[in-house]
């Protein structure tokens, strides 16, 4: 049945190759209006199981929360530069304009605290017991009272509570409160020395006291955040192309004014653009160099320019009938299905190189076109239908996956290669036969001396070696199990990476920029989220997920929102407070006499931070212990001044100059101070209406009844696979709708580990079912197959030989070798059966020419993907090149040694059973 399909449709190229052409043009325009529609997105949440609820809530976070999917722009460089770099920018950026629709790109830019909500409702914003140790620091803000109630509190706070700064939370703050101690020591010396100054910076010291610094800047103060509120989302990819460019131009016109800053953008539509842009220009070029090296490559073998060129147009328009059926199954490509085309081109070629292998080999031996056609589809047709199939069935496997990644990868390329199999039947013989006819014709008019492919192309080198190895089959055999044995011991111990950051593209400002994050604000940006039904919700989360030791801080809506009754234990306090400033004396503390009880008490601060700092350096709270040293000094460098001590010398060597300036500086900012205060100090409740409208987009949706919790982990986990272990399975105790994109990262190790087997397993056993029922025969089945096993274990072995690695994406490079592996074995049994025994030399030099040229052209194809710029394609494509080269060699080396011993057994056999059927001929 089989051989008269083939029969059949070699007649029909042979007669009607017009018809064929012109069948194939409408399909090619019609599969070609549909590829251009296909989409990409670069999300890693599209790898998941759809249902998966990691996968759900994710995308409802993006689509609800309008700062879920924020530009990060990170400025470094001197502070006073990156503030005004800032100021300058965020008008710029709100009006910058989309170029494809004119639309507004940002909707808001977060650059700053809330002051204006803090210094209406600050004191209901600490905590009860901070309020219980700091509030005397309130009460009056004359200079010597003041001082001495920061002393006090200070003592209370830090040095008799050794749990002061035991958490991130508590270390921050303490950081917060040391650097509005310094602004404050450093306006008193200003003022000491009588330079001149305007009142706004005794208002900056009182705002750096009481309400912190307002930019958002790194802990050494070089570097500070934008954070830009898109106009659009992760799900808008057209914008998220051209609404990211339309900013970073707005950032670099403003670059060439502060040509000492430096500043791009990072977060998630940064990453996600950089993503996609970059895998597009990588697969453009690697596309290219693998069709220029294909092109090259089969010129050489065949010695001929003409049929390759016609065997690359023919796999191109297969590419375009794939694209158009990947259109109509999947709609979008992933990060995993993106690299299809290349994947197709490696593995397509080889249907044309077997067809023009055949058919060159019966034209060089003088038969007619037509004969010549026949003999390509009988010889090749079959081992290419059953290679096809058996690769495509492979790839299909692959849609057992729970993962959307592996199951559209198996999906895309299952099908695609069905659609440049069917290409390649109708579309290069039909150009083969009208190239051959002009020939003949030019030829016969005395144009051309002979035919363009009589000369005999088989690799006669390959044929003899084979020859060599069938007849030694006990060497061949006992060093290939050697070889594999070697091999075996390297592959069980190849490692896995599950750094995240290695699959990326190596060098982009995006990636470069987190880790920038990382180092500055002791944040990574890889977080986790956690959606909750409430604000009482919300608060309960955080609070577990700060007990955790994986966990370095939380944010959510309930530090601006505190419950009713963390309000009702604040209150008393913030009434203290209140009364207290409102019924203060306005006689100023710093006369000429009171100024040695001043220096007491700065001496007495020098003490107490000097203490702190001890206590930091010993528990390693670094930032606090680096903070300290910027005020106090520190005895292991001495380029660190002790501002205190240096502030005691001033006010010593002229009291009576320096009380002048002390009380100008109390007239400056006592009267702020206390205005401050009593506005901090609302006894007013705080209810979710009352927020400002980035704190609400920041941590609740549009319609504020879901609200989202932040959580950050204590480490770095892409450095430590056990810590991204711990660090999920902490988040899965806390809620199980955990997610971000470390879930999302860890599940899908998980999730394509347990599947790839599963898929490799069951890919195996089909394989073996098609190739059983193929050859009619499991033995024949089984002998297709050992080049493929011993192939795997090759290719894993020089995987770990070569330096590589395990991820998360070339891991499914194993379920895809097999599918691809098996091709070579199929051919040559098909071709042995067909020959019959003794035709070692025959075989592989000519389908053995077959299978080497298709098996360098794939590896070159897969080659190309290293030359990526996302690494993720180049691990991909390294061991897919590998394992395709492997299993070449364990098919050329064993089957050799296979065929000679069952040809040799079955030449001992005693006579009588010779007239049995010859285990290499057809059934």
């Amino acid at each position: 049945m089989r051989d008269k399909i083939l029969l059949k449709l070699a007649h029909w190229h042979s007669s009607h190759p017009g018809r064929m052409l012109i069948i194939v043009f409408i399909l090619t325009i019609l599969l070609g209006w549909l590829f251009a529609h296909l989409k990409q997105t670069m999300r890693w949440s599209d790898l998941l199981p759809a249902k998966d609820t990691r996968t759900v809530e994710f995308n409802r976070i993006i689509e609800e929360f309008v700062s879920a999917t924020s530009i990060v722009v990170v400025v470094e460089g001197e502070e006073d530069r990156i503030k005004s770099f800032a100021e300058q920018a965020v008008p710029k950026i709100l009006a910058a304009r989309d170029p494809k629709d004119n639309q507004l790109c940002a909707r808001r830019v977060d650059y700053k605290q809330e002051i204006d909500f803090l210094k209406n409702h600050g004191f209901m914003l600490m905590k009860a017991e901070d309020l219980e140790n700091l509030k005397d620091i309130f009460k009056d803000p004359h200079l010597l009272p003041l001082l001495t109630n920061i002393n006090n509190s200070f003592e209370k706070e830090y040095i008799q509570r050794e749990e002061s700064i035991s958490t991130r939370e508590k270390e921050d703050s303490a950081v917060g409160f040391l650097h509005g101690l310094l602004e404050w020591v450093e306006s008193i010396r200003e003022y000491a020395l009588e330079t001149s100054l305007s009142k706004d910076s005794a208002k900056k010291a009182v705002d750096n006291l009481i309400l912190g610094e307002p930019y958002f800047l790194s802990y050494d103060r070089s570097v500070l955040i934008l954070n830009i509120i898109p106009n659009f989302t992760m799900m808008d990819a057209a914008k998220l192309v051209s609404g990211t460019e339309a900013i970073q131009d707005v950032v670099d016109e403003i670059l060439k004014d502060f040509p000492d800053v430096t500043a791009g953008l990072t977060g998630m539509i940064p990453l996600g653009h950089d993503e996609m842009v970059y895998a597009e220009k990588s697969l453009g070029y690697t596309t290219l160099i693998a069709i220029i090296a294909i092109i090259i490559l089969l010129i050489v073998s065949f010695r001929m320019w003409v049929a390759p060129l016609l065997a690359v147009i023919s796999l191109l328009v297969g590419v375009i009938w794939a694209g158009g059926t990947v259109f109509l199954l999947v709609r979008q490509l992933n990060i995993m299905t993106s690299m299809f085309v290349v994947i197709l081109l490696g593995l397509g070629i080889d249907f044309s190189i077997h067809i023009i292998s055949s058919f060159t080999e019966a034209r060089s031996l003088g038969k007619s076109i037509e004969k010549s056609m026949e003999e390509a589809f009988l010889k090749s047709g079959k081992g290419i239908l059953s290679g096809a199939l058996t690769t495509a069935c492979a790839f299909l496997t692959l849609t057992i996956s729970s993962s959307r990644g592996m199951k559209e990868m198996g999906l895309v390329t299952g099908s695609g290669l069905l659609c440049i199999l069917l290409v390649t039947f109708l579309l290069l013989p039909s150009l083969l036969v009208i190239r051959e006819r002009r020939l003949e014709k030019r030829r016969k008019k005395g144009k051309e001396k002979g035919l363009w492919i009589r000369t005999d192309i088989s690799f006669r080198f390959l044929g003899k070696a084979t020859e060599f190895m069938g007849r030694h089959f006990i060497t061949t055999l006992i060093a290939s199990l050697v070889v594999t044995v070697l091999l075996i011991f390297f592959a069980t111990r190849i490692t896995f990476d599950q750094n995240y950051m290695n699959i990326e593209p190596k060098g982009l400002t995006s990636i470069l920029l987190q880790d920038t994050v990382l180092e500055k604000f002791d944040l990574g940006m890889d977080y986790a989220l956690i959606l909750a039904s409430s604000p009482d919700e919300s608060r309960k989360i955080a609070k577990a997920s700060r007990e955790l030791a994986s966990v370095a801080m939380t944010e959510d809506i309930s530090f601006y929102l505190p419950s009713e009754e963390e309000q009702k234990k604040r209150l008393p306090h913030i009434i203290e407070i209140r009364e207290a400033i409102l019924s203060g004396s306005s006689a100023s503390s710093v006369k000429a006499a009171h100024i040695d009880d001043l220096l007491k008490e700065l001496q007495r601060l020098d003490m107490n931070i000097k203490e702190l700092q001890d206590m930091a350096y010993l528990g390693g709270q670094d930032k606090v212990e680096k903070k300290c040293s910027g005020i106090v000094g520190s005895p292991e460098d001495p380029s660190l001044k002790n501002r205190i001590e240096d502030l005691v010398l001033l006010l010593e060597k002229n009291k009576s100059q320096a009380s002048k300036g002390l009380e100008r500086f109390e007239r400056d900012y006592v009267p702020y101070f206390k205005e401050t205060v009593t506005n901090m100090s609302s006894p007013d409740k705080i209810t979710l209406d009352m927020l400002p409208l980035s704190v609400l987009d920041r941590y609740s949706n549009q319609e504020r009844e879901t609200f989202l919790v932040t959580v950050f982990p204590a480490g770095n986990i892409w450095q430590d696979a056990e810590y991204l272990r711990r660090f999920t399975e902490d988040l899965k105790k806390i809620s199980d709708r955990a997610t971000g994109f470390p879930p999302i990262f860890r599940a899908l190790i998980e999730i394509i580990g347990r599947d790839g087997l599963n898929a490799a397993l069951l890919t195996l056993l089909i394989v073996f079912l098609l190739l059983t029922l193929d050859y009619a025969n499991p033995g024949k089945a089984l002998m297709a197959m050992i080049p493929l096993a011993f192939g795997l274990f090759w290719m894993v072995g020089l995987m770990k030989l070569v330096g590589m690695q395990l991820t998360v994406v070339n891991v499914m490079g194993i379920p895809l070798i097999i599918g691809i592996g098996i091709d070579d074995g199929v051919h040559i049994i098909h071709r042995w059966r067909r020959e019959g025994r003794g035709k070692l030399r025959i075989i592989f030099a000519s389908t053995g020419k077959a299978i080497f040229l298709t098996s360098l052209t794939t590896m070159l194809a897969f080659g190309s993907l290293i030359f990526s710029v996302w690494r993720g394609f180049g691990q991909l494509g390294g061991a897919l090149a590998i394992g395709v080269g492997t299993c070449f060699l364990t098919t050329v080396i064993i089957l050799p040694g296979i065929i000679g011993f069952l040809e040799r057994k079955k030449k001992s056999r005693p006579e009588h059973t010779q007239q049995e059927r010859d285990p290499g001929s057809e059934s």
